[in-house]
């Protein structure tokens, strides 16, 4: 699947091999004066040069064309299903523009189209010289606006690679392109991630819900096998990837999935979406630093959670974190109340605690954790017939986000948890602010209803 980055030329001239001598623009000003300066060129992208074919010959030896306005796809597999194809990258393209901007003009006014070729019988497509004979063809690989991948088992997958080779065709077709590789694995990778309605429309860069439905796609099963096996990447960890690591599933993995945070949570999303403007050239990395400087301590903080609670059907929005640091209490203030929603990840207690320093928290309250068979009505002890992240469903819990940036190599503070339940008293391990959550399944928060009332207490010294 790893693609071949090529260097693109983007033409700025005629198509001829003359140099080009930049038109004059001129304007006359008040005082009868004249301004020359130049004109501002007409961009292109490059020219088209797609091999054609004949697809007499081709179809005799059982290769056949499928074509819509924006792909040919030559294959040798079943025909109803190479037929529903074409329609996909149709789609795929317009929500492809609507994200990274409209796809440069040619010269000759034509509409941007790809050529694909999906293969099941590789020696047939080689004997036919369909194939480029230095390509390792083990997946999927894209030069220019032509992509060569192999059939799948899984129908999901057949259409999630086409998509992922469809989407580095258009992103590095027209301009030469210096965005990091991780982004441009996982942004291919994040719309490939798509679902299908009864009426062949498609949605694009969702979060796989089920294995069922996204069969052959293994990327939350593998960052959840590495993060076990303790080889869980940081976001800088995963900005130095470069393209020979993409030879194994791992690194697509971890690359999809920091595209699909940062895309998916609401307080990264619209400055994460620039970045499609920044791919050409070496801008790309700098936009990154100027875009999420200002919070990469609590950005840092959410990609950890993410990783390590990554689930089929993560609720992105709902998990995100609405970081308000607290404030300390004292003898004078010495208890605080705060409501805990039951549809929500962590949530700021508003209570700064103090190393050292003992504290009682105490909840109250009803709410409901889901309603089939029938509503599920829980307390702030829990359900104790079903359990997740070895806690009764429904328990209160609580953790710190240390005001210290954890050390190198240290684990995020907000990954030990505090069992809270009705009521606890613990002394505080380190100073931070207390965030508290109803213990529920990460793609089980959209059907919870209803609050709990918190109360944190500062607790004299014995």
């Amino acid at each position: 699947m790893a693609a071949t980055l090529l260097p693109v030329i983007l033409f700025a001239q005629d198509s001829s091999n003359s140099t080009s001598l930049p038109q004059l623009a001129t304007q006359q000003t008040d005082d009868g004066k004249i301004n020359c300066q130049a004109a501002p060129q007409k961009v292109y992208r490059p020219d088209d040069r797609r091999p054609r074919h004949d697809n007499a010959k081709l179809a005799q030896a059982g290769i056949y064309l499928y074509e819509s306005k924006r792909l040919k796809l030559y294959t040798d597999i079943d025909k109803k299903i190479a037929a529903s194809l074409p329609p996909v990258i149709d789609q795929l393209y317009d929500a492809l523009e609507q994200y990274f901007g409209s796809m440069l003009p040619d010269r000759a006014g034509t509409s941007f189209q790809m050529t694909g070729y999906l293969i099941h019988d590789l020696e047939l497509f080689r004997e036919l010289k369909l194939v480029p004979e230095q390509l390792n063809l083990q997946h999927g690989q894209h030069v220019g606006n032509e992509f060569w991948m192999r059939d799948q088992t899984f129908d999901y997958y057949r259409r999630h690679l086409l998509i992922h080779e469809a989407t580095h065709c258009f992103m590095t077709f027209p301009v030469p392109v210096g965005a990091p590789v991780w982004y441009m694995e996982g942004m291919a990778e994040h719309f490939g991630t798509h679902r299908l309605n009864e009426n062949g429309q498609a949605t694009f860069r969702v979060m796989p819900t089920t294995i069922d439905l996204f069969a052959g796609f293994d990327r939350i099963t593998t960052v959840r096998d590495e993060i076990t096996a303790g080889k869980f990447q940081s976001i800088p960890s995963i900005e130095a990837f470069r393209a020979r690591d993409f030879v194994t599933v791992p690194h697509y993995a971890w690359s999809w999935a920091l595209c699909a945070f940062l895309d998916g949570t609401p307080r990264y999303r619209e400055r994460f979406q620039k970045l499609g403007g920044s791919l050409e050239g070496s801008q790309f990395e700098s936009k990154f630093r100027e875009l999420f400087a200002a919070d990469l301590s609590h950005m840092t903080t959410e990609w950890t959670l993410f990783a390590n609670n990554l689930q089929f059907g993560y609720d992105l929005p709902r998990a995100a974190i609405d970081f308000r640091d607290g404030t300390p209490l004292s003898e004078n203030d010495a208890d605080r109340s705060v409501q805990i929603k039951a549809d929500r990840g962590w949530q700021s207690s508003r209570v700064k605690l103090e190393s050292g320093q003992r504290y009682e928290v105490l909840a109250t309250g009803r709410f409901t954790l889901a309603n089939r068979p029938k509503p599920w009505i829980s307390e702030p002890q829990g359900v104790s017939i079903q359990y997740f992240d070895r806690r009764p469903l429904g328990m209160l819990v609580g953790a710190i986000q240390a005001d210290e940036t954890p050390a190198e190599g240290a684990d995020e503070s907000m990954r030990t948890t505090i069992s809270i339940s009705r009521g606890s008293k613990f002394k505080a391990s380190q100073t931070g602010t207390l965030y508290l959550r109803l213990n529920d399944a990460w793609n089980s928060l959209a059907d919870n209803q209803g609050q709990v009332d918190v109360t944190v207490r500062r607790l004299k010294s014995p």
